[in-house]
């Protein structure tokens, strides 16, 4: 159990610096240094390290509500660091590894040893960014040579760690042929806009209240890469819905998923008509105007709008075409 928020720790020879015992929060294994793709928006870490999403521009205030109490979590806190709730890399990998051991399906084990491998490599990352800040927070605001020569030198280790982390991580675009990537691509674009719909509900006609606000999002799950990043959909129950090329994935957790291929999935559209027999539920809802059922996971998605729907399970229906 760690009790203190900070320990001491060579730097270099001659230097000893206090490093936060903290988690580092960053986007290390998500995109490249510099790299603004998606707008350059907030990446926000909301699971194991390496599985998040990011922020997008909404007028949405329960959007906002959202992001912020996710937010929330990654301040640093001396309660839920003695706890252990923080993320950890040696948990994670412990984890990582049971997983590994007993899982049977090819594809999903194939996963689990890119995210294992990746995890690795982001542990030192994230090491070596306390030791930056550690000697960055020693130096001050005077000019030391010696403790900026020092600085350089761990930066240069992170820049090494990006390259190791670029060749063990999953990239999407290695693993479908350019055709599939090129309908893929598109699959993403129009998903974009399905996501900023100004309001999504999910539908579950058991549960005590049948209707719930969720969220959609461009995501990433257990660093897997791609350029653009992945289509992620929420149901209220916590389980998230990562759209690749070939399959979804159905995350429980980032260790606890399955990879459903997506040739076996219905994924279908229905624009809401007023004398359709919906209707009476629809007012609870107010200004629902169509919907997307994927029936094999019971999710039943409802939108205020028709288009940007239409055209997402329409490029969807293109995609499978090239499977």
């Amino acid at each position: 159990m760690i009790i203190f928020p900070k320990k001491r720790v060579k730097a270099a020879e001659g230097l000893h610096v206090k490093i936060s015992n903290h988690f580092y929060y960053s986007d290390f294994g998500i995109r490249n240094t510099g790299e603004t793709r998606y707008g350059g928006r907030r990446y926000i870490l909301t699971g194991a390290p390496g599985t998040g999403f990011f922020e997008r521009e909404s007028e949405s205030h329960s959007y906002h509500m959202f992001v912020r109490k996710h937010v929330a979590k990654t301040k640093p806190s001396y309660l839920r660091m003695v706890l252990g709730k923080e993320p950890n890399f040696g948990k994670a990998i412990e984890e990582g590894n049971k997983a590994l051991a007993s899982s049977t399906d090819q594809r999903q084990r194939e996963l689990l040893e890119c995210y294992v491998n990746a995890l690795t490599v982001a542990r030192k990352e994230e090491r070596i960014q306390r030791v930056i800040r550690g000697i960055k927070d020693k130096m001050g605001h005077k000019s030391n040579k010696f403790m900026v020569s020092v600085l350089s030198h761990y930066k240069n280790k992170v820049r090494q760690l990006e390259s190791d982390m670029d060749s063990v991580v999953w990239h999407v675009k290695d693993h479908c042929s350019a055709e599939t990537y090129e309908a893929y691509s598109k699959v993403v674009d129009a998903f974009t806009r399905v996501a900023s719909c100004r309001r999504i509900w999910f539908y579950a006609p058991l549960r005590k209240e049948s209707y719930s606000q969720v969220f959609f999002d461009m995501g990433v799950f257990d660093y897997i890469r791609n350029e653009a990043f992945l289509p992620l959909m929420r149901d209220p129950k916590g389980v998230h819905y990562y759209l690749l090329p070939d399959a979804m994935i159905v995350a429980r957790s980032s260790f606890d998923f399955d990879v459903v291929p997506l040739k076996t999935l219905t994924i279908v559209s229905q624009e809401l008509a007023i004398e359709e027999p919906t209707e009476a539920m629809l007012g609870q809802m107010g200004d629902a105007a169509s919907m997307i059922k994927i029936p094999e996971f019971d999710l039943n998605f409802y939108f205020n709008h028709v288009r940007a729907v239409v055209d997402f399970v329409r490029a969807v229906d293109r995609l499978k075409e090239t499977l």
